[in-house]
């Protein structure tokens, strides 16, 4: 049986907060903090796909947890029975998320 999993966005970092500096593309632009901003949530329901306004990088780094949980791993000695932490792997804006089976 799959459980629902809720994704929390917990912390996200910009080019500054990594590397010490802005980012500049070479067309000019800058490259910015992700879209999904802190406190964010978003529910994954019992067919385990992306949901809906979910960055496709962000679900790639994730999506190996999210299952964990959706089939009843847990992380008792770690992060609690029902909760996990991820990460994007976006390597100059990382975004942190709590994953919660609910």
């Amino acid at each position: 049986m799959a459980h629902d999993v809720k994704i929390t966005v917990v912390k996200q970092f910009g080019p500054k907060d990594i590397i010490g500096e802005e980012f500049i593309r070479e067309s000019g632009r800058p490259i910015t903090k992700c879209y999904m901003k802190e406190g964010r949530e978003f529910q994954v329901k019992e067919t385990g796909d992306m949901p809906d306004d979910f960055c496709h990088h962000a679900w790639y780094g994730i999506y190996k947890n999210v299952n964990l949980l959706r089939y009843g791993a847990k992380f008792e000695d770690w992060t609690g029975e029902d909760t996990i932490y991820g990460v994007c792997p976006d390597g100059i804006r990382p975004v942190i998320f709590k994953i919660e089976r609910i």
